[in-house]
């Protein structure tokens, strides 16, 4: 008897099973603790070394009472400038003389004379008037050799000044001077009016 024909089974693939791929877990990022940054240290004091004893005075007692306030020092006077010093003259005014008079000439009567009353000749009255106009008289003689015009008072002289300009008010200076023009007295004012006028002497003697 034939076989009957076997009657095949399907034959079935098996499916594999489907594994579940398991979620990706993200790896832990490790944060580093931050390390303690080491707190600086410090550094080592250098022995300093002690300071030499110095002998400090002992502080002086403040008086509890108020001392009264003290004057300020007087100024200090501050020496001007050193004059200087005037020359040194040969001779000096030592007598200057006058009376009201109505004569119309200026004439003047000067007596150079030493200290034992002598007369001194070589010597020249020089006269500048107000103006500026400057008279020179004659060299002086070693005798009188005139007067003053009469009046309770008269004197004498070795010389005799009268000027071109006669009388001008004002003030007039005089000095002495050697025949050859050095000045060997100081200048002396003698004031004039020409409305008042009056006659003069003037006497001179060594200093």
């Amino acid at each position: 008897m034939a076989e009957a024909p076997k009657t095949l089974k399907p034959t079935f693939t098996a499916t594999p099973a489907l594994t579940s791929t398991p979620t990706e877990t993200p790896t832990p990022t490790v944060t580093p603790i931050p390390t303690d940054t080491p707190t600086p240290v410090a550094p080592t004091d250098t022995p300093t070394p002690p300071p030499t004893d110095t002998s400090t005075p002992a502080p002086t007692d403040t008086p509890t009472a108020t001392p009264p306030p003290t004057s300020p020092p007087p100024p200090t006077n501050t020496p001007g400038p050193t004059d200087t010093p005037a020359p040194s003259w040969d001779y000096q005014l030592a007598e200057l003389y006058s009376q009201p008079t109505q004569a119309n000439i200026l004439s003047i009567m000067v007596a150079i004379q030493t200290h034992e009353g002598g007369f001194v000749a070589g010597l020249r009255v020089v006269g500048r008037d107000p103006n500026g106009q400057v008279t020179k008289s004659e060299v002086s003689a070693g005798e009188v050799i005139g007067y003053t015009p009469p009046s309770d008072v008269i004197k004498s002289g070795n010389v005799k000044f009268e000027p071109v300009s006669n009388y001008v008010t004002g003030t007039w200076l005089f000095h002495l001077e050697t025949a050859d023009g050095t000045q060997v007295s100081d200048t002396h004012p003698l004031p004039m009016d020409a409305e008042n006028r009056s006659w003069y002497f003037i006497r001179f003697q060594p200093t």
